[in-house]
């Protein structure tokens, strides 16, 4: 055996028992996964407990991606969706298709929500259309448990609806409220209304609608764009 092939083969040999102690050391730890803590303590202005506040601002803070239940039991809880976003004063515009409710243009108008107590809210939305002006006045009330939210809607036009949906979020921090109405009539039409509602920024919300008139399928009612005022940034 030559010099030349004794060393390389104490080469080869030292790289594999090199790569055997590397697969043979134990993985490191992982970070320790953010769970929500037990207990329903209420907070003073609050519709969250303690609890729920605490697991958002420690989801928050994280520096590592968030895991999800692929993760098994090291995967975080997910973000609590906390309907004290709503509270505050909005503008809004969007555009609606020609329908029972009124014809088609360009809408705008002003919402303001304030929190009444625990979940409960009321939020009052005046709106400039290509028909006569009008109010809609909501009660607005969020199971933070089952995070299913309601908005009865009381419409100056002359007819009332309920929105009720589950109020579902990623892992991104983005939630979605996916709502539908009973079927209401109006000016002699029978209307249902569905859509959803995307949370995805501090300072702006849209809302997609469908209608559905009589007998008729679903189609398109618009989109209308929630800005908070104040805000200069732009809809995303």
């Amino acid at each position: 055996m030559t010099m030349k092939f004794f060393l390389s083969t104490l080469v080869v040999v030292t790289s594999i028992a090199s790569i055997a102690a590397q697969q043979n050391r134990t993985a490191p730890a992982l970070a320790p996964s953010v769970k929500l803590q037990s207990g329903e303590t209420p907070v003073a202005g609050e519709c969250l407990t303690k609890e729920e506040l605490d697991l958002n601002v420690r989801l928050k803070a994280l520096t590592r991606p968030t895991r999800g239940v692929e993760a098994g039991q090291d995967s975080d809880d997910p973000l609590r969706f906390n309907p004290g976003y709503l509270a505050g004063k909005w503008n809004v515009e969007g555009v609606v298709p020609e329908s029972p409710l009124g014809p088609a243009g360009d809408v705008s108008g002003v919402d303001t929500v304030r929190h009444l107590r625990d979940c409960t809210y009321e939020s009052t939305l005046q709106v400039k259309g290509p028909g006569p002006a009008y109010t809609v006045k909501s009660l607005i009330v969020f199971d933070h448990q089952a995070g299913y939210m309601v908005k009865l809607e009381q419409d100056s036009r002359g007819f009332q609806m309920l929105e009720t949906g589950v109020v579902g979020g990623d892992a991104g921090g983005y939630f979605s409220h996916h709502w539908q109405t009973p079927e209401f009539t109006y000016k002699g039409k029978r209307v249902r209304l569905q859509g959803t509602s995307f949370f995805a920024s501090p300072e702006n919300y849209r809302v997609r609608m469908q209608m559905a008139v009589d007998d008729q399928p679903f189609t398109a009612y618009g989109t209308i764009w929630w800005r908070r005022e104040g805000s200069t940034a732009a809809p995303k």
